[in-house]
């Protein structure tokens, strides 16, 4: 198993679990908690503690943690009772059942950490934390974690392709996490409380990254709640005090900016997982009456560049990593190795880059070439479309493959959105078939994984 080594044959460096006060807030509790004896309100970092300690005590023996918790608040106490108990914890790209099965039967050693899953699995150790009484005395000092211990191992989402194991120790993860405290939210992230909302799950990078590790090294007050609809959105936040903070993804900004719901002010957004066009980010803006910051990541490196796309299209790289001499490749002192990224990059002075697509993004059809993150960005313009993508399906036999268009529009028709292609686009590069749906079959995560993206095309096409 991928994790043994890191796990039995830790050094004797130690580092800190989190770096907050113990008496300053941690967490907000939207909905009752059984297992925190019906708990709403406020949490301190030291009642946290406090919990994280007791639950580690009664985690069951394993090397590995599949950690499915849909709760924010109880996945963050059970990833961090896991650390201190020496095991790894396992973030899958998605909650399917067959991927979980899968991770079991590459992990044999784990088990399932949720909070009340209706299908559940046979032949593994199982713990329902809104089962557990994880009431606990509060803690009075900070506990360590040994440096190379392997806290996490994150899995891509496929959105390329087949999911890779990216393992991230816990060193990795406390200087990425001081790194992107100081880049996403400014050199007061050690002074200045901020109150957190997350429209993202916990489990996939950008959401560990924002929502869970962000709190353990700033002051950031997280909210358990994770809501989807513009409506959940306004009350969630409305929760909060000022000044408050947005964490999301381009997809569900266009939703929420497009609902015409009023949204109580958002001093600072944060977005990442899919390119957002400057027209969107001026609009996210304008609607929440705050900054909003677009970070550059990846699950091989975590967070690694920032702008604000409301006003420039060049990318910041992070203090601390650095392309090497080869370009689209990043490095730092706290990676476990060099990584490539997908993009291919035009550096300005070493630090401040463009991004010109991924290097599988350029198509050739009759001799010519077309970006499909290009079309991409022009199906996302198009006024009343909500959501869509433009791909290349499977090739066809003794037939030229053409772009497909797959689109989720409020008031858009079909002849709208082709007489927006059709201005813009050569007609050998027109979508063909072009069709409207009802909603994409994203992740949680708002990725688009290219194996279902072509599940449900074929499914539409009816084979």
């Amino acid at each position: 198993m991928a994790c043994e080594a890191s796990i039995k044959n830790p050094t004797t460096d130690q580092l800190p679990l989190l770096e907050r006060q113990l008496d300053d807030c941690f967490a907000r509790i939207n909905q009752p908690l059984s297992a925190l004896g019906e708990l709403t309100g406020t949490v301190r970092v030291d009642e946290f503690l406090g919990q994280v300690m007791h639950l580690a005590a009664r985690l069951p023996e394993a090397e590995a943690v599949i950690n499915l918790c849909d709760n924010r608040y109880l996945f963050t106490l059970g990833f961090c009772a896991a650390l201190l108990r020496g095991q790894t914890n396992l973030l899958p790209q998605n909650r399917a059942l067959a991927t979980q099965q899968q991770l079991l039967d590459q992990y044999p050693r784990s088990y399932v950490l949720h909070d009340g899953l209706e299908t559940l699995f046979d032949g593994c150790t199982q713990l329902n934390l809104n089962q557990q009484d994880l009431r606990a005395v509060a803690a009075t000092a900070i506990p360590t974690i040994p440096a190379d211990q392997l806290a996490a191992i994150a899995f891509t989402s496929g959105s390329t392709g087949q999911p890779k194991a990216n393992l991230k120790p816990w060193h990795t993860f406390v200087t990425s996490s001081r790194m992107n405290a100081q880049a996403m939210l400014d050199d007061n992230y050690r002074d200045q409380l901020r109150f957190a909302l997350a429209t993202v799950p916990a489990q996939h990078m950008w959401g560990l990254e924002t929502s869970l590790l962000l709190p353990l090294f700033a002051r950031l007050c997280i909210s358990d709640a994770r809501p989807l609809f513009p409506q959940d959105v306004a009350n969630a936040l409305q929760q909060l005090p000022a000044p408050r903070l947005l964490i999301s993804t381009p997809v569900h900004l266009r939703a929420l900016v497009s609902s015409g719901v009023t949204m109580p002010q958002a001093a600072h957004l944060l977005c990442a997982t899919a390119p957002l066009s400057t027209e969107l980010a001026q609009a996210t803006e304008t609607f929440f009456g705050g900054e909003l910051i677009e970070v550059y990541g990846c699950s091989e490196v975590g967070s690694m560049a920032r702008r604000r796309t409301a006003q420039e299209d060049v990318w910041q790289l992070f203090e601390g990593l650095e392309f090497a001499e080869e370009l689209s490749v990043i490095r730092g002192d706290h990676l476990p190795q060099q990584q490539p990224v997908q993009d291919r990059i035009e550096t300005h002075d070493g630090r401040r880059f463009r991004l010109l697509g991924r290097s599988d993004d350029m198509i050739e059809i009759a001799g010519k070439r077309g970006s499909l993150q290009e079309m991409n960005k022009l199906l996302l313009a198009t006024p009343g479309v909500v959501d869509g993508v433009v791909f290349m399906p499977e090739p066809v036999t003794q037939a030229v493959t053409r772009p497909v268009a797959l689109v989720v529009a409020t008031t858009a028709s079909k002849q709208d959105v082709s007489a927006r292609f059709a201005a813009h686009l050569d007609p050998v590069f027109m979508p063909r078939p072009l069709l409207l749906v009802d909603a994409l079959p994203r992740e949680d995560n708002g990725k688009l994984p290219r194996a279902k993206l072509l599940a449900f095309y074929r499914q539409l096409r009816g084979h």
